[in-house]
C-alpha cells in the first residue's frame, strides 16, 4: 500500500529549448495536472516546497510515451479521473519560460520557478 498525497504532479523533460513542462488544458485555460499522487511509486521523484497557499507540488521527468503510466499516479473516483484524463490528451510540453507566461496561480509559478533552480542545481553538480 502506497503512501498518498494531493498535489500538483509536474511532469519535466529536457529538449533543444531546454527544461519543458508538461501542461493540460482546461476551457481556455492552461495549468499543471494534479490529483492523489503515490509518493512511492518506483519513480524518482523531486517533492516541492508547499507555496503560499499550502498547496504540495511533485515533479518527475518523464516523456510523452512515458504519460500512461504517469497517469495512473493520479488516483481519484473513475469519474473523476476519467475526465482528467481527457484534459491530459489535450495537454503540450512548453518551455519553462512559456510555461511562466501563461495564466496560473501564484502557487503553480512558485513550483515551476522551484523545480527550475532544483533542476538546474542538479546538473550543475553533475558537472563538477
Amino acid at each position: 500500500m502506497g503512501l498518498r498525497k494531493t498535489a500538483s504532479l509536474i511532469i519535466y523533460r529536457f529538449r533543444e529549448r531546454g527544461l519543458e513542462v508538461f501542461m493540460t488544458r482546461q476551457s481556455d485555460e492552461w495549468g499543471l495536472p494534479g490529483g492523489d499522487v503515490d509518493l512511492e511509486s518506483g519513480q524518482e521523484m523531486i517533492e516541492l516546497e508547499p507555496n503560499a497557499d499550502q498547496e504540495s507540488a511533485v515533479a518527475v521527468e518523464g516523456d510523452w510515451h512515458e504519460i500512461p503510466s504517469l497517469k495512473q499516479m493520479l488516483f481519484e473516483e473513475s469519474g473523476e479521473l476519467a475526465e482528467r484524463l481527457k484534459d491530459m490528451e489535450q495537454g503540450a510540453f512548453v518551455s519553462i519560460k512559456e510555461a511562466l507566461k501563461h495564466r496560473l496561480s501564484a502557487g503553480q509559478v512558485e513550483f515551476l520557478r522551484e523545480l527550475r533552480d532544483v533542476i538546474t542545481d542538479r546538473n550543475s553538480v553533475r558537472d563538477l
